[in-house]
């Protein structure tokens, strides 16, 4: 299916999705490329011949957030009185990131450019973080008067922690890529022209694994998010015991016992 916003593939069990609305750095507010991206989100959620998903904006940047233009027009998403305004967030971003947060496969941001407000928080909703050097990272709501209205301060405390994640949303400055990799928001920093292929060989050696296993491990990984260590282990029991029976676990133990021969 073709799209107006968005650029879709899928290849060898990874799935690149292309934010590509570069008149307006790929502003995730708008309603066009809202819905298209929910709409390609809710596919790769069903897709299983899809193993990981690649995340990565078209142009000079990744996403710059909500449309600044449309906020002082009060037009699209940031229509209406104070209750309309609950409502287009809640219909609106909040759809696409309850999506995203939900994902069962592994999702790698390629982040090409500049990620502000909600485009920093598209970034932290993946579960790897490769960037170009010429990316810029910002929590950038306070500038504008305004709090990260699509629950970025959970996911930022939760992805650098309490102080570091306070620093950074009261401040509201801008990290360059360099000091992104140093205070751990990303896994690793390339150049601007390796992006995409660091991006897919990493996609690549993961996609290898068996899908049912990344999509355990990947639920395993957010559990922490909501269970004690005891219940933690329990869900690890309960799942381990299962794979111990699943044909990809056999395949590898005859694999190794093959290699262990010779």
């Amino acid at each position: 299916m073709a799209y107006k916003t968005v650029k879709f593939s899928k290849q060898d069990k990874v799935a690149t999705v292309s934010l590509n609305d570069p008149a307006t750095r790929n502003a995730i507010t708008d309603p066009v490329l809202l819905e298209e991206l929910k709409e390609v989100f809710d596919l790769i959620q069903n897709d299983q011949e899809v193993s990981v998903c690649i995340l990565t904006g078209e142009g000079k940047g990744f996403s710059s957030g909500g449309n600044i233009k449309d906020m002082i027009n009060r037009q699209k998403m940031f229509a209406g009185d104070p209750l309309e305004l609950q409502r287009n967030y809640r219909n609106g971003i909040h759809s696409l990131t309850r999506l995203i947060y939900s994902l069962e496969i592994p999702v790698i941001a390629a982040v090409n450019g500049a990620a502000a407000g909600a485009g920093f928080d598209l970034t932290l909703l993946c579960d790897l973080r490769i960037a170009s050097e010429r990316a810029t990272f910002s929590s950038s709501f306070i500038n504008l008067g305004l709090i990260a209205g699509d629950g970025g301060t959970w996911l930022l405390r939760k992805t650098l922690g309490a102080q570091r994640a306070a620093e950074l949303v009261l401040t509201g400055r801008t990290v360059d890529a360099q000091e992104a990799l140093e205070i751990g928001l990303l896994l690793k920093v390339v150049k601007h022209e390796a992006l995409m292929d660091a991006a897919l060989e990493l996609a690549k050696e993961i996609a290898g694994k068996p899908r049912d296993t990344l999509v355990i491990t990947k639920r395993l990984l957010k559990s922490t998010d909501t269970l004690n260590y005891e219940d933690h282990l329990n869900l690890c029991s309960a799942n381990q015991s299962m794979l111990h029976h699943a044909p990809a676990h056999e395949k590898a133990l005859q694999g190794f016992i093959s290699k262990s021969k010779k």
